[in-house]
């Protein structure tokens, strides 16, 4: 009869078959915890209550572990190879030793020593077929996540290797209550070979039987060379301590047979372990160590545990989908943890702008009236034209200076200077300009002046003034020269007035230049 533990998340929860020649085991682990839910019977009540019992819990996760006399071990010698080539020899190796249909697994052990590159395996193989096949079918037709199928003495291994003080060359005597007793030996940690021995009775068998057994192993160690000829044999026993003293005082005990207590009663308690009745089993020691190292798989198929990776594919799609979740909160709360941030760096900026704006209009109050937009863009305006147009009568009085200096004689009375924008050219006829083409002039310059000294000779001071006007014409800024008053005015208009005999010394004319822009 299967007895269920307490029901809980399967997230949390594994269950663990130790199976025998005969018997089947179940134990359950829920939240660090183990738990025996009893011992099933190879027959067809057994088999179909144990069914009724997956088809009510499928989902959670299986181990099968296996302890039968159909376990062989071969330690072997490969060549040294990688890749695929490795799998190749591996594949013949296990074919020649196993023939077809075994399960087999290989156990890398290192080098062999000195200096070869050849390849220590342990191949180990499981050939009872018909007592693991009906469970395994099982499990598969209930769609049970199968997470491998492990071996007792492999698993015996790694649990020795967690204890102390265990000499080079060890043999562990272990009780399981689905086998019987079991000799496992190891070299420096390795397991070398195992067998199992008398079965698992209601009461233990007579330490002479052990004896025997122990002995029988150790021959056939000694032919496979396993163990050092001349060396004593450690044997270490996990049991309780009156089989220990048992085996310690029986007669037949070869002397360079030494034996060791490992206590199993002192590593369940440490272990935090209930005491079984009956036997001392080290089943609850084994199934525990199981559940915490979670060991890879060694028979299994791929396709037998294939529901167990449906399972596992399950879990990381929740995992990741509540991870997303998660991601998703964070990332929300971030975002509104940043929106009430940039809410009051929001509000901050529009008190700023106000207190700015309320400055401005208070700087603005205390400014002087300006101007209307016309008169300031007039006055622009004027600015740049000023600056494109801008003259000082220096270049026009130097023109004057140099043309004056060439005539001695002429004394200026008056000098008149004008500056403007458009100044047409004169059309007097007495306008000394050659251009026909009516240029525009900048600047304009107005001399009066006088001859001196003058002798009354009108003629030759009108040719003097004309000189005068034609030398200052043929300055190159110059473009226009007109002469605005003779000494005598010649125009039909004019009317002679006055003596031939008036003063000498009087010859006064007016000219005037326009001088452009160059």
């Amino acid at each position: 009869m299967i007895s269920l533990p307490g029901s809980g998340s399967e997230l949390f929860n594994a269950r663990a078959l130790l199976l025998g020649a005969n018997r089947l085991r179940l134990f359950h682990w829920h939240r660090g915890r183990l738990s025996d839910s009893g011992l099933i019977e190879a027959s067809a009540e057994a088999r179909a209550d144990f069914k009724a019992y997956l088809a009510a819990r499928p989902a959670g996760p299986v181990y099968l572990l296996v302890d039968v006399a159909e376990e062989e071990f071969r330690p072997e010698t490969v060549p040294h190879a990688r890749g695929a080539d490795r799998k190749a020899l591996i594949r013949r190796k296990q074919a020649r030793l196993f023939g077809p249909g075994a399960r087999v697994y290989a156990e890398r052990q290192g080098h062999e020593p000195g200096g070869r590159r050849a390849e220590r395996l342990l191949f180990m193989a499981l050939s009872g077929r018909s007592v693991i096949e009906p469970w395994v079918d099982l499990l598969r037709a209930q769609k049970v996540p199968l997470r491998g199928i492990l071996s007792a003495p492999a698993l015996l291994q790694s649990l020795l290797r967690g204890l102390p003080d265990i000499a080079p060359h060890a043999l562990l005597l272990t009780l399981q209550s689905v086998s019987g007793w079991r000799q496992s030996f190891f070299a420096n940690g390795q397991l070398k070979a195992s067998r199992l021995g008398p079965p698992a009775g209601p009461g233990s068998p007579p330490a002479a039987l052990l004896l025997a057994e122990i002995e029988q192993f150790r021959r056939y160690l000694a032919s496979l060379r396993l163990m050092p000829e001349g060396q004593p044999l450690d044997v270490y026993v996990l049991a309780d301590p009156a089989l220990q003293r048992a085996l310690e005082q029986a007669p037949e005990r070869p002397p360079d047979l030494r034996l060791h207590d490992l206590d199993l009663g002192r590593l369940e308690r440490q272990r935090a372990l209930r005491p079984q009745p009956g036997p001392p089993c080290c089943d609850q020691l084994l199934l525990q160590h199981l559940f915490r190292t979670r060991p890879a798989n060694r028979y299994a198929s791929a396709n037998e545990r294939r529901y167990a990776r449906l399972a596992t594919a399950r879990r990381a799609i929740r995992a990741g989908a509540v991870l997303l979740l998660l991601g998703g909160l964070i990332h929300s709360g971030l975002n509104v943890i940043n929106g009430l941030g940039y809410r009051q760096a929001a509000a901050e900026f529009a008190g700023q702008a106000g207190r700015y704006r309320a400055a401005q209009a208070q700087a603005q109050a205390l400014l002087p009236e300006t101007a209307p937009p016309g008169a300031i863009r007039a006055a622009v305006a004027s600015a740049a034209r000023l600056r494109e147009d801008r003259a000082t009568p220096r270049e026009a009085l130097a023109l004057l200076g140099g043309a004056l200096a060439r005539f001695p004689d002429i004394r200026p009375l008056t000098i008149a200077w004008a500056h403007g924008p458009a100044m047409d050219a004169p059309a007097a006829a007495d306008a000394d300009d050659t251009s026909a083409d009516g240029p525009r002039y900048r600047q304009s310059l107005r001399l009066k002046a006088r001859i001196e000294p003058f002798a009354g000779d009108y003629r030759a001071a009108i040719l003097r003034v004309r000189e005068f006007a034609r030398a200052l014409r043929a300055l190159a800024p110059v473009r226009a020269v007109e002469i605005e008053a003779l000494p005598l005015d010649l125009s039909p208009e004019a009317v002679l007035q006055g003596s031939g005999g008036g003063p000498a010394g009087a010859a006064p004319f007016a000219v005037k230049a326009l001088i452009g822009a160059d």
